[in-house]
This record gives C-alpha cells, sequence and structure tokens, in this order.
C-alpha cells in the first residue's frame, strides 16, 4: 500500500523505514464495484518486531479478511518512552510535537485510503505487546470519523493507568473515555490475552520492573489485566460486577513445554449487544503468551493457538453480531474477482 498511496509520506515523524502492506484475498474483492464489505484487520508488530513474517502466517486469505501490516519506525511504536536510540526527538508529553511519529493519525490515514480504495468493512486492530498497546491507544480514541475501531485483540499488554495521554496529536488519550471530543460511544469490542508469570508487562500492573519496557520512566504504569478489562467493560455499558469465569474446559499447553490452567472472563449485558468484552489469564505462561496453544483438558481436542485462531474466532464472532443489525454488506465467493487493488 506505501508503495503506491501516500499512506507513508504524508505522515508525520516518518523515515524511509515506513511501510504498509495490503493482504486482499481473492474473496473480498467485487470486480464490479470495487467495494469491499470483509472486515479490514490491523496486525501490529511488538517492540522490535517487522512485518515480514505476517502474510505468511495470519491466515486472512483462509478466513476473508482483509490485513493490514504497517511497519513501525525503529521497529517500535510511539506510544510511551521506549529506549535509547529510538530515533525519538520530543518529550512523551509534548502534545504538540510535529517531529515524531503521531501513531493515532497514521492509522487514520490508513484507514480514509483504504475507504477511498472501496474498503468499507468494520476495522479492527491486533497486536502483541507494544502492538497491543498501540491497539488499546486506537481503541480509547475511537470514533466514526477518523478511527472507527469496531474490536481489537490485545496479546501481552494492558492499559496504561498512567499517563492519561502520551505522544503527539490529538488521539493520543491512554484511556477510553479520556478524550471525549475524540471517542464516540458506539462501544469496542475487546479480547484480551495475557500470560500470568509476563515478566514485562506484570499480570497485576503496576510500574515494570524492566528497562525495556519504558526505558525506566515512572510516569506510565500498567493497570493489572483484570482491571483493564474493568475500564473496557465500564466503557462499553457491561455488567462490570458479574463477570461469567471459568474455564471453559481448557487448558493452555506453551510450545516451550509444559501445560497450564486457563482461567477465562466475560463481561456480559453491554449497553450495544454487539459488543464482546472477554479476557483469557494463561496460567504460568509469560511474555511470549502468543506461542501458547489452547487444548481440551482431555487432550481430545485442539481448540486453536492463541496467536490466530482465537484471534480470527473473535473476529467472526463480532462480525455475526453486527450482521444482526445488517445482513447486505457481505461478498461472496460467486461474484467475486481481483480488483485494482494489486
Amino acid at each position: 500500500l506505501s508503495d503506491v498511496t501516500d499512506v507513508c509520506t504524508s505522515a508525520q515523524g516518518r523515515t524511509s523505514m515506513c511501510k504498509v502492506e495490503l493482504d486482499v484475498p481473492p474473496s473480498c474483492s467485487n470486480n464490479e464495484e470495487y467495494t469491499s464489505y470483509c472486515p479490514i484487520v490491523f496486525f501490529f508488530h511488538g517492540a522490535f518486531g517487522k512485518i515480514n513474517d505476517f502474510k505468511s502466517n495470519s491466515d486472512v486469505h483462509e478466513k476473508n479478511v482483509i490485513g493490514v501490516y504497517p511497519q513501525g519506525e525503529h521497529n517500535g511504536w510511539n506510544t510511551a518512552p521506549w529506549r535509547n536510540g529510538d530515533g525519538k526527538k520530543c518529550s512523551w508529553d509534548d502534545f504538540d510535537c510535529t517531529k515524531d511519529p503521531d501513531e493515532g493519525a497514521f492509522v487514520a490515514g490508513i484507514i480514509s485510503t483504504l475507504r477511498d480504495m472501496g474498503a468499507k468493512g468494520n476495522i479492527y486492530a491486533v497486536g502483541t505487546s507494544m502492538g497491543g498497546f498501540l491497539a488499546n491507544r486506537l481503541a480509547s480514541n475511537s470514533n466514526e470519523a477518523t478511527l472507527p475501531i469496531k474490536g481489537i485483540v490485545t496479546i501481552a499488554a494492558e492499559l496504561f493507568k498512567t499517563p492519561l495521554r502520551s505522544g503527539p496529536g490529538d488521539l493520543n488519550s491512554n484511556q477510553p473515555n479520556n478524550n471525549n471530543e475524540s471517542t464516540n460511544h458506539l462501544g469496542v469490542s475487546v479480547l484480551n490475552i495475557m500470560g500470568t508469570d509476563d515478566y514485562l508487562v506484570p499480570y497485576e500492573g503496576g510500574i515494570p520492573s524492566s528497562p525495556l519496557v519504558f526505558n525506566g520512566d515512572t510516569n506510565f504504569e500498567f493497570y493489572s489485566a483484570l482491571d483493564s478489562m474493568r475500564v473496557w467493560s465500564d466503557y462499553n455499558g457491561c455488567d462490570t460486577n458479574n463477570p461469567i469465569i471459568g474455564s471453559d474446559g481448557i487448558r493452555s499447553s506453551r510450545n516451550t513445554g509444559g501445560f497450564g490452567d486457563v482461567a477465562f472472563y466475560r463481561f456480559p449485558n453491554c449497553l450495544n449487544d454487539a459488543v464482546i468484552v472477554e479476557h483469557y489469564a494463561i496460567g504460568g505462561a509469560e511474555h511470549n503468551v502468543g506461542d501458547t496453544s489452547i487444548i481440551q483438558n482431555n487432550d481430545s481436542g485442539f481448540v486453536g493457538s492463541i496467536s490466530f485462531d482465537l484471534v480470527h474466532d473473535f473476529i467472526q464472532r463480532c462480525e455475526e453480531k453486527q450482521q444482526n443489525t445488517d445482513t447486505t454488506k457481505t461478498n461472496t465467493a460467486d461474484d467475486i474477482a481481483l480488483s485494482q487493488w494489486w
């Protein structure tokens, strides 16, 4: 996408590192109208990450969704202090900075470009670790005009308890409803997956002990995983005080060996019936929780990998709930061919 549009060159603080790949399955392209209502899923890598592997493992072609893979500057995202040499020129609280990446505006520009190209589907964001911080940020600033985020999946990431804002621009609130001029209250579905033994993003929240997370800046503090979910539940008008809790008959199997218990939380009765708010606590898993798989307790069946199986299941359920209000926005394989997008 960045090779044929100005999504990088027109964005603040981007360098030659900037790249945005667009991955469009044939089933999501209507040759007659150049319009698609397939879900659009942004995949955000973590710190030190690259987009190289998303195209081969995101499963967007199998799941009939459009994949968007942006590359972060210096292989990271401008959500908080990160490390020396990350290229930032401004303090995290210089909201008027024009030199550093404005991540909210960057993603809003990509969405606007996709809309102009005929992609009309619901917008989702999936992120791991620092990419999850960005997904939380985007959802916290969601609005119909520029950031119509319908749902997010955050892996090994929690909401920031402090500060309330960080980074340049107007789309920089770290909690939903903090910036009322930006956010709407149509609701944002949230699936969060955390390892209970995460050493970088502690399950119980607080100021992380590792300088790898915020470069030792104590202005930044996490909510605990469950408090993060309570914030999202309150924002969506769900029954925060009475979550449905269980293991759903599942446990985790780590690729590095060993098993762990799984606690599942669902916050019911949200104001918008199409909203889903869920949390998985993966017992014994560390920061690489994305390398964990979910299996049945009796070993009789494989449920799926955390990395993308649970992600696509969540998006599919969100879409099914949305389609209860609009059944016309679908693409079918019978009338689809490659379009002008690639």
